[in-house]
């Protein structure tokens, strides 16, 4: 279907369950892994996990910087009947993430213990974090191309290889935790073990489509490298700082419980947080399910098809975060029993600290539709803006000032109440912007 004069209705849902199920599924890996240590290994498997969990998030911001800066620019070259400098964008994209994945991964390698430690990690949950975390980070190069490879693909009109390579790793990963984990008793390196084979798993398939006939993706002399990459960065920036500023955001939230609350208290975090990338990650397929079809649309000057899409989005993304919301907050200790053993410690502070963390699952999606739907009209100043008070400039005042007032309790209203400010700052801005904007 022509993504310039298809109905809209049917291209934005062709490409939102592809979307969705990929990123659902990619985040099955996380979920699967966190009920597997925390009912194999118990709550000090779960905090473990939580202490880990960063580095998870800079595999996430690597490819959604990668994968959506260079897609949105691939995505508006093709739009304007320029393959050849769509395919200089794909090439300029492989070459930069390859380069700057190696040094971090080099970096990884070496400085496991500080990373580890500088997350709120102790000595006692030290062993569990190593042991989940050295088979993932063997495989990190793997992991950021799975995502990149995703986006681009997706853009070549191939959503449902995305969801074939997302489902067959999530299948291996689902197996591997069960053998690894329980069977052969291995612990956190089991659990470990599993993602790593699943992430490779799913990147060895999404490298299938370059052999396809109908691909369009090509390897090509670069041009204006720099000046590209630099664009890569700026048009991804404002996506992919939403995992960034999570990473900031873990480290204070981690050692703040760790201040506040203890390790109860984080080993519930570390579920929550599963929970919580879970409907992130479906925010994010509503934001890449409008991507190729806003980005083409705005190379061919079709701005009324742009807003058509945004609407479409914007009511997707509501409805979900309502659900996402009311389902937490219906059955907190049912969820909480599925992830992990239930202690008297957890089962008395986990229905409180999901509750309220689950009233911010609705102005969350508000806020990732908004700085995607930016991004792909190349607003990416404006996606960043949001991007960065949701990250930063609310969350970690927040996070700080109001446990002074409301000790371990002030830390997960901070979040909530965070993202609802955020939101009506970006709902603020869009009328703005809708009435000064043609797109």
């Amino acid at each position: 279907m022509d993504l310039l004069t298809g109905n809209l209705r049917k291209l934005f849902f062709k490409y939102l369950m592809p979307a969705i199920g990929s990123a659902v599924v990619a985040v099955i890996y996380g979920c699967i892994d966190t009920i597997a240590m925390g009912q194999g290994v118990g709550p000090d498997g779960t905090a473990g996990c939580a202490i880990f969990m960063p580095v998870f998030y800079t595999m996430d911001f690597l490819s959604v910087l990668f994968g959506t800066g260079g897609a949105v620019l691939y995505s508006k070259a093709r739009g304007e009947g320029k393959k050849e400098k769509s395919n200089a964008f794909f090439t300029a994209t492989v070459l930069f993430a390859l380069t700057l994945s190696l040094l971090i991964w080099i970096c990884l390698l070496l400085f496991q213990e500080p990373i580890y430690r500088f997350f709120g990690c102790d000595d006692h949950l030290l062993p569990f974090t190593r042991d989940y975390g050295l088979p993932i980070i063997l495989a990190f190069p793997a992991f950021i191309f799975t995502g990149i490879f995703g986006s681009f693909v997706r853009n070549d009109e191939n959503p449902n290889l995305v969801v074939t390579a997302t489902v067959i790793g999530a299948v291996l990963n689902i197996l591997g935790d069960w053998l690894f984990v329980f069977p052969l008793q291995m612990g956190m390196l089991g659990a470990g073990l599993a993602t790593a084979i699943g992430g490779l798993s799913q990147c060895l398939i999404l490298s299938f489509h370059f052999l396809r006939k109908k691909n369009s993706l090509r390897l090509v002399k670069p041009f204006r490298f720099l000046p590209a990459c630099r664009k890569i960065i700026v048009n991804g920036f404002g996506a992919g700082f939403s995992n960034l500023a999570v990473i900031a955001i873990a480290f204070i939230i981690n050692n703040q419980i760790m201040k506040y609350s203890g390790s109860d208290a984080l080993a519930v975090y570390g579920m929550i947080g599963t929970i919580s990338s879970l409907f992130m990650g479906i925010f994010n397929g509503i934001g890449q399910a409008s991507q190729p079809i806003i980005s083409s649309n705005l190379g061919a000057g079709q701005t009324d098809r742009c807003r058509h899409v945004f609407r479409l989005g914007m009511t997707t993304a509501c409805i979900f975060g309502l659900l996402s919301a009311a389902l937490c907050i219906a059955i907190p200790l049912p969820i909480t029993a599925l992830f992990m053993k239930m202690t008297p410690g957890v089962e008395a502070i986990a229905p409180f600290i999901l509750s309220v963390y689950a009233l911010s699952f609705f102005p969350l999606g508000i806020n990732i539709f908004i700085s995607m739907y930016l991004q792909s009209v190349m607003e990416a100043r404006s996606a960043a803006l949001i991007a960065i008070l949701r990250g930063l400039g609310v969350s970690g005042i927040l996070l700080y000032v109001l446990p002074l007032f409301l000790e371990g309790d002030g830390i997960w209203w901070a979040v909530a109440i965070a993202e609802y400010a955020v939101a009506v700052f970006a709902i603020c801005y869009m009328i703005r912007y809708r009435r000064t904007h043609a797109a």
